[in-house]
């Protein structure tokens, strides 16, 4: 909310000039915000959690610029390689834009490398306090995988004569969101997808007023204060609700991918320890673990350390599980989680389409007794070898980030 005085006299510059004084103001109020005790306090964090703020603003101000207004309707990308927040699922690109029940919108897909995505129409943001899935369609249920191509239309009502792909827009539709998946890592081109609005076509848009950049301005400023508070809140409450270096017992979120359900981990390492977890990706239709920073939610660096892994590329135990190994330095292990060093870490997993109820284990260890506690057999990953694993995940990430 704003915090000038709306009976205030005029100011110079008119509202727009006064609303970014606010905005300017307001950003400086966060700043000072995420000095308090709640959020991560070494220098080092803190350095982190000015780059994350920075990044909030960016983020914010760019999506309310292109993409706020539902009559013209341009997608926005996020939690990309700049854009990152509220634990981003490193094997998906997503992206949303604002919708309106009373529009006609035709979404244009064009899979290419894509292995599946996920249509989500919802009432507002999880970050401003606005949970639920309204509706969500994902590409296997319209029969659709790699290569292919679709139009999906999206309104109150299935169009006349329309006989194709069709998402209901209920009444409190107001956020669409798409998310699209990549497992395999792949160095190939990534999905495309184009949003028009269909009945509103032909009506240009009108220039901006000042109550335009005012509204432009305070929305932005709104999701980072939002986003910067909730997130931080969140990840500590989750991370807390059960000892360190413990999961969670693997459960839905709500607002989140309905077919998902996740556990949650405070992982805490000295220097020489590792933490090591048994799961069973099979259970699912998609596994994947990953880590993110404590208080901003950011994921780790995905391209260039092994800070996640998948289904598809975990080693097997004999059994079929998979041991993850957590840790600041590389224990020569296969499915090595990089802590980046940091002493603590949040550690998600997710299970896409469980079969049955999820399992794991995690067990802390001395970085010294790692094999003894590994299946025979467990091989030893080289340095040459790891190289190769890093750079072939860069190599993937600079295709599905492609300019």
């Amino acid at each position: 909310m704003s915090t000038r005085d709306a009976n205030a006299a005029p100011e110079r510059g008119g509202e727009a000039a006064a609303a970014w004084r606010d905005f300017c103001g307001r950003m400086a109020e966060v700043g000072e915000r995420i000095l308090a005790p709640e959020f991560p306090g070494s220098e080092t964090e803190r350095a982190e959690g000015f780059r994350h703020l920075a990044n909030q603003v960016a983020c914010w101000l760019t999506y309310q610029l292109g993409s706020t207004d539902a009559r013209h309707p341009a997608l926005f990308t996020h939690n990309n390689l700049v854009y990152r927040w509220g634990g981003p699922n490193v094997d998906q690109n997503a992206r949303r834009a604002p919708v309106t029940a009373d529009g006609v919108y035709r979404l244009s897909v064009v899979m290419n490398s894509c292995e599946k995505f996920i249509v989500q129409v919802k009432p507002g943001n999880m970050h401003m306090g606005v949970r639920g899935v309204l509706a969500e369609v994902d590409s296997a249920a319209l029969g659709l995988g790699p290569g292919d191509t679709a139009e999906i239309v999206l309104s109150a009502e299935r169009p006349a004569g329309h006989d194709g792909p069709w998402i209901e827009l209920a009444p409190a539709a107001t956020l669409l969101h798409v998310r699209d998946y990549y497992y395999d890592w792949q160095p190939a081109q990534p999905a495309m997808f184009a949003l028009e609005r269909l009945d509103t076509a032909d009506r240009p848009r009108t220039p901006p007023t000042g109550a335009d950049i005012a509204r432009l301005l305070d929305g932005a400023a709104s999701m980072v204060e939002n986003s910067i508070t909730y997130w931080n809140d969140w990840v500590e409450r989750t991370a807390t609700a059960q000892p360190p270096n413990t999961f969670s017992v693997p459960a839905f979120v709500e607002g989140g991918v309905q077919d998902i359900v996740y556990a949650f981990c405070d992982v805490r390492l000295g220097p020489d320890e590792a933490l090591l977890v048994t799961v069973a990706p099979d259970q699912s239709d998609q596994w994947n673990a990953q880590l993110q920073s404590i208080g901003w939610f950011e994921s780790l660096d995905f391209a260039h350390r092994p800070t996640s892994v998948n289904q598809h590329q975990a080693h097997r135990n004999p059994d079929g599980t998979a041991t993850l190994v957590v840790a600041g330095r590389d224990p020569g292990t296969p499915n090595w989680l990089d802590t980046e060093g940091r002493e603590r870490v949040f550690c998600t997993q997710r299970w896409t389409g469980p079969r049955e109820q999820p399992h794991l284990t995690a067990e802390l260890v001395g970085l010294d007794r790692v094999f003894d506690r590994l299946p025979a057999g467990t091989p030893r990953i080289s340095p040459a070898e790891r190289t190769t694993e890093i750079r072939r995940r860069a190599e993937h990430v600079a295709w599905r980030f492609r300019a």
